[in-house]
């Protein structure tokens, strides 16, 4: 007998990984990070001077990251490619309606922030990674998609010509190391989660045709006993 997959309680997972995705906003983490910059060009000083300008310094600080790459990232993993670009397109959608779904509150004229970018670019996110788990190539699965987002929130930063640097080197060059790391921890670690999820929300039911032909055929059997 044929079984058809049935999902049940899927909305449940989208709901509670769309308030995730919001939580996201305010879960904010102290993590290390070594700086790198370079001396002022001088030539009043020495020629010594100078050329050692030219060797970057290094500097060690603590920097505030953001789980929402990540959560969108996991999203598309566990819910699949289509389901989760949805889910956070459901999630802009209710940003851009008005709600303080983002972390600078909401509204259609969000797209004036500065990191608009990386927020657009969330369901990509979730669609590339979760297709290509599904297709089995968890590497590309971690890099693609996080590379995406950082690209796409560099590019529209070039929109907002002040401070791009400073701006992007905090958003993207000083968090994209973190992001990877972080995805590729997972990768081992979700296919389990899935196996929850799909245990605990999907159901198999017999198909409605299937049912029916077997029922027949009990009754017809039943039929020729009694005769």
């Amino acid at each position: 007998m044929r079984y058809k997959v049935v999902y049940q309680y899927r909305w449940l997972v989208i709901i509670a990984f769309i308030f995730l995705i919001y939580l996201s906003n305010f879960i904010l983490i102290q993590i290390p990070f070594i700086s790198i910059n370079f001396p002022k060009k001088d030539l009043e000083h020495s020629l010594v001077d100078f050329l050692l300008s030219f060797c970057p310094r290094f500097g060690f600080e603590m920097q505030t990251y953001n789980l929402q790459v990540i959560i969108a990232w996991s999203c598309g993993v566990l819910l699949g490619p289509r389901v989760g670009a949805l889910t956070l397109a459901a999630y802009l959608l209710i940003g851009f309606l008005g709600f303080p779904a983002f972390a600078g509150g909401g509204g259609i004229d969000y797209y004036k922030e500065p990191t608009f970018g990386y927020l657009i670019s969330l369901p990509l996110n979730a669609f590339l990674s979760g297709w290509f788990f599904q297709m089995d190539k968890k590497l590309l699965a971690a890099f693609i998609p996080i590379i995406a987002t950082h690209l796409f929130g560099i590019l529209y930063l070039l929109i907002f010509k002040i401070n791009l640097l400073d701006i992007s080197w905090y958003l993207s060059f000083s968090m994209i190391g973190y992001d990877l790391l972080f995805a590729l921890l997972l990768v081992p670690v979700l296919p389990f989660f899935s196996f929850f999820l799909t245990e605990v929300f999907i159901q198999e039911k017999p198909e409605l045709a299937q049912v029916i032909d077997s029922e027949q055929a009990q009754g017809k059997s039943s039929t020729r006993w009694r005769k």
